[in-house]
């Protein structure tokens, strides 16, 4: 009889641990809604990323992304030549995950321009891509 209780008892026990299992909201799934996704978007929208460079003709440019979570940003780029002159841009985007390792974001500008940021890294306020082929590094500020 003591045998019997014992059974029933881890019986109850499993049944209860299976139960409890089944109520936890782990999404194993690729995409929107994982652990990894979250924590990569959140750190994307966290910081304004900032980079400057000169050009062949001495151009100044200063270019700040904007991600924000609902997968919309802002693109803006201030570009100085050797004379003083400025000229400003601003640009809206929507960007998405382009592969499921969070290494790659396709921005759209609409009417069917497209930049990529490929090979990203994300680490120290610092990301690391290749911007549409060439090599950038953004600060976060």
């Amino acid at each position: 009889m003591k045998t019997v209780v014992r059974k029933l008892h881890y019986i109850a026990m499993l049944a209860a641990l299976v139960v409890s299992l089944a109520s936890c909201e782990v999404d194993v799934a690729v995409g929107n809604h994982t652990l990894a996704y979250r924590e990569n978007t959140e750190y994307l929208c966290s910081f304004v990323w900032t980079d400057e460079w000169y050009d062949e003709f001495g151009d100044y440019h200063y270019q700040e992304l904007y991600f924000y979570p609902d997968n919309t940003g802002e693109d803006y780029i201030r570009v100085q030549d050797r004379w003083g002159f400025v000229q400003e841009y601003s640009y809206r985007f929507r960007w998405d995950w382009y592969d499921s390792f969070f290494t790659s974001i396709r921005l759209n500008y609409g009417g069917g321009d497209y930049s990529y940021m490929d090979n990203m890294r994300m680490y120290n306020a610092r990301l690391d891509c290749l911007l549409d082929g060439s090599y950038v590094t953004f600060i976060g500020y």
